[in-house]
């Protein structure tokens, strides 16, 4: 499915049906459509979790960085256990070239997602491209240390090209 929640979630039939419609067509790179399905759920569920992590993810394959943000800091609000909020929010304030601000929402971000790794990535990034590249070799190399499979992306993510030449 489209959401990474850390709960496996039963939905309304017509909510998953849209989940799903909405995953195909992202996968086929239809991301238009694959948000036009999910507006077309009742208003009740466009506040359930996974449809606005779904929402959110189109939002910025479609590089809608501002209202991606909008709905992260919504959804954050409404599920505070919910990390991918937090994630993605920061993403969209990063897209924006606003790193000090995304910065500052990892940086609040709950103690237990400092162990995934992916707040050490993501501030390595933000500090790679503030030309902070020790500050973002040290943030980085953190982030390997908790999830070895970071590596792999970070040789390939062009915000960290400078680490590598």
């Amino acid at each position: 499915m489209l959401t990474l929640t850390n709960q496996a979630k039963q939905h309304p039939p017509d909510t998953y049906r849209a989940l799903q419609a909405a995953e195909g067509y992202v996968y086929f790179g239809l991301y238009r459509e694959a948000l036009k399905e999910l507006h077309r759920l009742s208003p009740d569920e466009h506040e359930n979790c996974d449809v606005l992590i779904a929402r959110i993810r189109v939002l910025l394959h479609l590089h809608r960085w501002a209202k991606a943000s909008q709905l992260s800091a919504k959804g954050a609000a409404l599920f505070k256990d919910e990390d991918e909020f937090t994630v993605q929010r920061a993403f969209a304030f990063h897209q924006m070239n606003k790193g000090e601000e995304a910065a500052r929402v990892l940086l609040q971000a709950p103690e237990w997602l400092r162990r995934t790794g992916i707040l050490h990535y993501n501030l390595g990034c933000y500090q790679a491209r503030w030309g902070n590249l020790h500050t973002a070799r040290q943030c980085v190399q953190t982030a390997i240390q908790i999830n070895s499979a970071i590596k792999k992306n970070a040789r390939q993510d062009p915000d960290l090209a400078d680490l590598w030449n």
